[in-house]
């Protein structure tokens, strides 16, 4: 049976190209100012990719940064905190084939995996928090059971408290939960991030049965037993048993009409990416043409 998942994001007018799709897959993000082929920085990135692939055979985490500044890039990886090593390098050398076609020639770009996140740039975004929202999921409602309801908060304070670590997930009754901030942020950021995460968690996705959010450095999932998530050391991803039902569809269709027209009256851009896909869906077409860097 085909499935589709929407999924909003809302960006400002320097706002980067978003895709929200299904599955593996959960957002990709490329600026929209480009650099000229043949230069140094392009050769930087190149360089800067190939470092994120083979550090991912070690660490879960790490990030790089090239010189001279003049053509500098900056980029991350990070995997899921319980994905095995060679699992982590598949997956990051996945984002960044993934980049390498999304993002052709864009000066920055950002994907997110369910196993792991990937970006990179040519300014420094290490340490700096970034709580704009970028993807959520809903799954059907289970409507007012005061019982699951109050499981699901449970384990979602119990995530945003924390053990004192950037990856937290586990069981809480018939409620799985995960959460993870990437780590170039303090402990201290990361929780922010996640109280912040939850919070809006808990808004838009009131009564549903799962959920996911994902902010800029960090996300939050939380699913009821038997919609859950998929967690067996190797690879993590989200059960597709009730995840797209067409009431998420027709919810989802409400949604967008409804983001739609008040952008519209308020002026603001929207972005939004339907079906299983991976390929680039640009609505920002009335938007300036792209700019050019050039290399020295």
């Amino acid at each position: 049976m085909f499935q589709e998942v929407f999924c909003l994001s809302f960006f400002i007018v320097l706002s980067l190209l978003s895709v929200c799709t299904a599955y593996s897959n959960v957002y990709v993000k490329c600026s929209q100012v480009n650099f000229t082929s043949m230069t140094p920085y392009e050769s930087n990135v190149n360089s800067l990719f190939t470092s994120l692939v083979d550090s991912a055979s070690i660490y879960n985490f790490n990030k790089f940064e090239s010189s001279p500044q003049s053509d500098g890039v900056y980029g991350l990886f990070q995997c899921r905190g319980d994905l095995s090593s060679p699992n982590c390098k598949e997956c990051v050398a996945s984002s960044v084939g993934q980049l390498k076609t999304t993002c052709s020639l864009s000066i920055g770009g950002e994907i997110q995996l369910e196993e792991c996140f990937v970006k990179y740039d040519d300014t420094s975004f290490f340490g700096a928090q970034d709580k704009m929202e970028v993807c959520r999921k809903c799954g059907p409602s289970i409507g007012y059971n005061s019982d699951v309801l109050n499981r699901i908060d449970g384990a979602l304070a119990y995530l945003v408290g924390g053990n004192g670590q950037y990856f937290r997930g586990g069981d809480f009754g018939s409620i799985q939960g995960v959460a993870q901030c990437v780590q170039d942020l303090s402990l201290s950021d990361c929780q922010d991030c996640l109280a912040e995460a939850s919070g809006r968690l808990r808004s838009e996705c009131e009564t549903s049965i799962w959920g996911d959010m994902y902010l800029g450095k960090c996300y939050i999932q939380y699913a009821h037993q038997g919609n859950g998530l998929v967690n067996n050391g190797n690879s993590t991803s989200n059960s597709s048993n009730g995840r797209a039902s067409k009431d998420d569809i027709m919810k989802w269709i409400g949604y967008i009409i409804a983001a739609v027209v008040t952008a519209l009256g308020a002026g603001v851009g929207v972005t939004f990416a339907c079906k299983n896909t991976n390929k680039n869906k640009n609505a920002n077409e009335n938007k300036n043409s792209n700019e050019n860097r050039n290399g020295t």
